[in-house]
């Protein structure tokens, strides 16, 4: 079920309410709903916010999904994509260029499974996130998009700030929220086990930041126009 978690400023979309980020079986993700049934003018006027949304994700792919019968819009990874049901959810737009969930859902030759199943195997996976790295984020994008000329910088002053004076009530519902996500990624990831990098690289290359390092998730919301 979606539950509305924050409404940030964004671009609005012609004919359109404005972007929202909203949560889905606790994957973040992008709403816009809609004012016509014209869902080529809507995915058009989308496509700008669809690859922000990409290049937020590290360049990873993206798709605009339409849950049918409705005039809502998505904005999801391609991967939480596979995840919908094809009999509720259509794909309409993705940067893989590829209509629909039966395309994402390809099917591979036995040869090339084995292949594949083998680089996922080596791939980084995310560490869930925490009660405050989820607040952050919600918070970073909300600040900036009434103060939009305020540095990164500053926002994460202002985000540290506001989790300490936070009442018990809301801290809880983010540990919630963060407490379902791991109890997600255990079940998506049963033998995960969270590995440190390389001790041994340069302290130059050690002191670079990860692609989903927390210091840098209200700067890429901020770059990717959200």
């Amino acid at each position: 079920m979606a539950s509305n978690v924050m409404v940030p400023s964004a671009t609005p979309v012609a004919q359109a309410s404005p972007l929202a980020f909203i949560f889905v079986s606790n994957e973040m993700i992008v709403q816009c709903i809609a004012n016509s049934d014209d869902q080529t003018a809507a995915v058009k006027a989308m496509t700008t916010a669809l690859e922000n949304f990409r290049s937020f994700n590290d360049g990873k792919h993206a798709t605009i999904v339409r849950p049918k019968g409705t005039n809502k819009y998505w904005i999801t990874s391609a991967a939480f994509a596979l995840t919908l049901d094809p009999s509720k959810f259509k794909v309409v737009k993705s940067t893989e260029h590829l209509p629909s969930n039966t395309a994402l859902k390809v099917q591979v030759p036995m040869e090339q499974q084995v292949v594949t199943q083998n680089k996922v195997t080596k791939m980084r996976i995310r560490r869930p996130r925490n009660q405050f790295i989820i607040y952050r984020q919600h918070m970073s994008a909300k600040i900036h998009a009434s103060n939009p000329g305020v540095t990164a910088g500053c926002i994460s002053q202002i985000v540290a700030q506001t989790w300490a004076a936070e009442k018990p009530s809301v801290k809880a519902y983010y540990k919630a929220l963060a407490d379902e996500e791991d109890r997600l990624h255990k079940a998506a990831y049963p033998g995960y086990r969270y590995i440190a990098g390389n001790r041994n690289t340069r302290a130059a290359s050690s002191r670079r930041p990860e692609a989903h390092d927390p210091i840098r998730v209200d700067e890429k919301l901020i770059a990717a126009g959200f």
